[in-house]
């Protein structure tokens, strides 16, 4: 199928064309607007399929940029909110799912004793670094090249190899004066760096938002080991793998325990709610209330209640869900590996757990400091061949599975990326 016959394209462009009008840059979060070859408008979704207003439907692997493990229609979810919806809208209210929500928290992620709820990732990283520069009485934070933390001026530096500086224009380039970029994994390093002047090292513990990548043996060990002798706050962002790639997160499969970790995405199932959890003494500015912790939508109990649900299914259906999922990414990596080298593509794929992140332009990635060298217009032009197919991944290659993707979806997918890899082949001849 070629571009031009894909229903959705006309429509697409259609809506396009209008919400340009009304809409700064016609979406709600600019990446959306990068689709290829149209960015998709959603009409519905069910499971682990959207169809858009042509009527075309897609096998999702975007899944809301990674918070609907459950799927779109996940029925203990949208149970309990319906509930809490028909006790009205009490936002900026003390209600019992906070305890029933932190108490969760509390029984699955290794770090967390205490929970402060906010409405997104980059919320509840700015409270994270505030906590530890309160509990510190220091300000200096190392934060890791590839990494990324949100979209506040303070952090977002340093998002990939070769650039410190800011990593959006508009940005104020004096707010991260208190960051020290460093390279993700290179422990020999850190130690040289890490004084008593430091507040805070805050790190994806899996390079999940870089491409899908492990730590190398021993790093995150070796981070909490330095941290804890100099006094050092450590911060987990496991917005991305907290509840994806395990019940615990990635600090449970690694065994190592931060001070802090900051949720998000999964926790919520689909709706808007973070948070940051961590030990009693960690979270000491904020459970003495010393330090001022504000927002009119934290804690909201239609988000408490879909975190509730969700946390609670994956509790009680771990067994299955994460094996299957796990499974099932790794069936569909090794079949686009063997595809790509078949046709002689230059194409990798790097997966961890229920993750998946293609790139063109090189056959193997190794690391971050590969970044540089992949081709994102490929990238891009390669998920536009895949939605053309049926199959939608976030623009730039990454792909989620869900606990609803089916194996006849996994059936599906591989048929795409089988048709989309000949097609890209074919240009390159």
């Amino acid at each position: 199928m070629t571009t031009t016959q894909a229903p959705f394209v006309a429509p697409a462009l259609d809506y396009r064309a209008r919400a340009l009008k009304s809409v700064a840059f016609g979406v709600s979060s600019t990446p959306r607007g990068r689709q290829l070859p149209a960015p998709v408008v959603v009409d519905r979704a069910e499971g682990a399929h959207v169809w858009d207003i042509s009527g075309s439907r897609f096998v999702d692997y975007a899944l809301g940029y990674g918070p609907l493990i459950l799927g779109h229609t996940p029925a203990p979810v949208l149970a309990r909110v319906r509930a809490e919806l028909d006790r009205g809208l009490r936002t900026a209210t003390v209600h019992k799912g906070e305890a029933e929500l932190g108490e969760l928290i509390a029984d699955t992620l290794p770090s967390a004793e205490l929970s402060a709820f906010v409405s997104s990732g980059s919320e509840a990283i700015q409270l994270a670094l505030r906590i530890a520069r309160a509990s510190t009485g220091r300000t200096k934070v190392v934060k890791f090249r590839g990494n990324y933390h949100g979209w506040f001026d303070n952090i977002q530096v340093a998002g990939t190899p070769g650039n410190d500086g800011a990593d959006a224009i508009g940005q104020d380039p004096g707010a991260a004066a208190s960051v020290v970029p460093m390279d993700w994994g290179d422990l020999a390093a850190l130690e040289a760096e890490l004084t008593t002047d430091f507040a805070a090292v805050i790190l994806e513990p899996v390079a999940v938002n870089g491409g899908c990548f492990m730590p190398p043996e021993g790093f995150l060990q070796g981070v909490r080991d330095l941290t804890r002798k100099l006094g050092i706050v450590l911060i987990f962002d496991e917005v991305i793998t907290g509840y994806r790639l395990d019940l615990g997160g990635a600090q449970r499969l690694a065994g190592v325990t931060p001070d802090l970790t900051v949720i998000g995405k999964a926790m919520g199932a689909g709706f808007p709610i973070s948070a940051v959890a961590g030990t009693q003494a960690a979270m000491e500015p904020v459970s003495s209330g010393r330090l001022l912790h504000r927002g009119t939508f934290n804690g909201n109990p239609v988000s408490v209640g879909a975190a509730c649900a969700c946390i609670a299914h994956l509790r009680d259906n771990a067994t299955t869900i994460y094996p299957g999922m796990d499974t099932q990414a790794a069936d569909l990596a090794a079949h686009i590996r063997a595809t790509a080298d078949a046709a002689d593509l230059p194409l990798s794929v790097a997966r961890t757990g229920s993750a998946l992140q293609i790139f063109m332009g090189l056959r193997e990635l190794t690391g971050l400091s590969d970044l540089p060298r992949i081709d994102r217009d490929a990238t891009m032009a390669f998920t536009g061949d895949l939605l053309v197919n049926g199959v939608q991944a976030i623009s730039r290659g990454l792909m989620y599975l869900s606990a609803a993707h089916t194996d006849d979806d996994i059936a599906v997918t591989k048929d795409a990326f089988t048709r989309a890899i000949a097609g890209a082949a074919a240009r390159l001849d």
